[in-house]
């Protein structure tokens, strides 16, 4: 996998499945890839999460740049491994996560909020900084955190949506990680054409800060 912080770079947003059952997984990470979106994080905070992990990784095999997130545990980080993640994602700092991910060869987004936590997560060897809950501090926070630290590499998650995505990205966020507004559908009868517009909506969006 190429290294993750150009990874972020280049495609500028992270889509977060949540509650994604694994059925489905693969189909709406073709549908995302589409419609332009083609960096993927599958979170473990439910049931879901490792069985949508497996059959994305199953799918697509390494062509696709893959990660788990809400990665708490060294436990957690050794299934996401063995599940075909690439990367871990943490919803706060987390030292002995940031650990377990380097032992295992694996890239590091530490979540944060503070200067002094995301001071601490880049130094704990996050590729990037994911502040988060981004929308609770808005775009200019990115704006102003730039001020005295212009080269720390953050990602705005968090309430991110293809409305603000390019307010958060022109303040200074390397990237985007968006959630709910690429995932939001009945997962009994996925609305397939409405995900793949809404996706070509913020892939647009990101663009328009290039």
């Amino acid at each position: 996998m190429p290294e993750l912080l150009n990874l972020l770079r280049q495609h500028r947003v992270l889509a977060i499945l949540r509650g994604v059952p694994a059925l489905h997984a693969p189909r709406l990470i073709e549908t995302l890839g589409e419609a332009g979106i083609a960096l993927v994080e599958v979170a473990l905070s439910d049931g879901h999460g490792l069985g949508a992990l497996e059959a994305a990784r199953k799918a697509f095999g390494p062509a696709l740049a893959l990660g788990a997130g809400t990665v708490v545990t060294p436990t957690l980080v050794r299934a996401a491994q063995a599940a075909g993640a690439e990367f871990v994602v943490t919803p706060y700092l987390v030292p002995e996560v940031a650990t377990a991910a380097h032992e295992c060869g694996l890239g590091l987004l530490m979540g944060a909020l503070t200067p002094s936590e995301i001071a601490q997560a880049h130094a704990l060897g996050s590729a990037a900084v994911k502040v988060f809950p981004a929308a609770s501090m808005g775009p200019d926070y990115f704006r102003q955190l730039r001020g005295p630290d212009p080269h720390t590499p953050l990602i705005a998650v968090g309430g991110v949506d293809a409305d603000n995505a390019a307010a958060y990205l022109g303040a200074g966020a390397d990237g985007v990680g968006v959630g709910g507004a690429l995932t939001r559908t009945d997962w009994n009868t996925p609305d397939w054409a409405a995900l793949k517009a809404q996706a070509q909506r913020l892939a647009t969006a990101a663009r328009r800060t290039e």
